[in-house]
């Protein structure tokens, strides 16, 4: 790496850092998640969904040091080395999945993918759970910062960060509908949605 180009990385790094301290921080209440077996999309990092369904979760990224990080905070968990696109699972081989501010980090013909197999994977009454974020800026870099708050009340104080694009809870929508999902609750927020969608 040259000179001008590590003197860029940092100088991107300090901005982000920068942004992240002047984010307001959302709330964002995780009551439940899915019953059953549940694939979590994207879970490593904070591994928030390993957290709350401990062994009943199998928590999937392509990241391994994001595997890595997640690993100590559930150990319950089932952490598996993963590209969600092309999963090696049977039909219909969990019960439901979960996606916790993951596919913000997709282009919108990934998740088409991502949707595809998950509608595959999961049961015939299996359901999708998706907690994202509205990205309305296309140059730069996104950011949001959360608190976290577990159903036992606990609480985890985090931020995702990602290049700007165009994202939104329509076309979240727009694509689940595409490969065969029936969403059955919208809950968007200022800075935040969830979406629960059955197959």
């Amino acid at each position: 790496m040259s000179k001008s180009q590590r003197k860029s990385k940092f100088l991107r790094t300090i901005s982000f850092m920068f942004q992240l301290a002047i984010k307001r921080m959302q709330k964002i209440n995780v009551d439940s998640i899915p019953n059953g077996s549940v694939i979590d999309i994207g879970g490593g990092g904070e591994g928030i969904i390993g957290q709350i369904g401990k062994e009943r979760v199998t928590a999937i990224d392509k990241f391994q040091r994001e595997i890595d990080e997640a690993k100590h905070k559930a150990p319950e968990a089932t952490w598996v080395l993963a590209d969600a696109r092309k999963l090696e699972y049977s039909d219909e081989h969990f019960d439901n999945a979960t996606a916790f501010f993951s596919i913000m980090y997709m282009s919108n013909e990934d998740k088409k993918k991502v949707f595809k197999e998950v509608y595959r994977i999961i049961s015939k009454e299996g359901e999708f759970w998706i907690w994202d974020t509205p990205i309305t800026k296309d140059e730069g870099v996104f950011l949001i910062k959360m608190k976290v708050i577990f159903p036992n009340r606990t609480t985890v104080r985090t931020g995702y960060g990602v290049s700007s694009k165009i994202q939104n809870v329509d076309v979240t929508r727009e694509l689940l509908e595409d490969v065969g999902f029936r969403v059955e609750i919208v809950d968007s927020k200022n800075k935040w949605y969830f979406i629960k969608a059955k197959k």
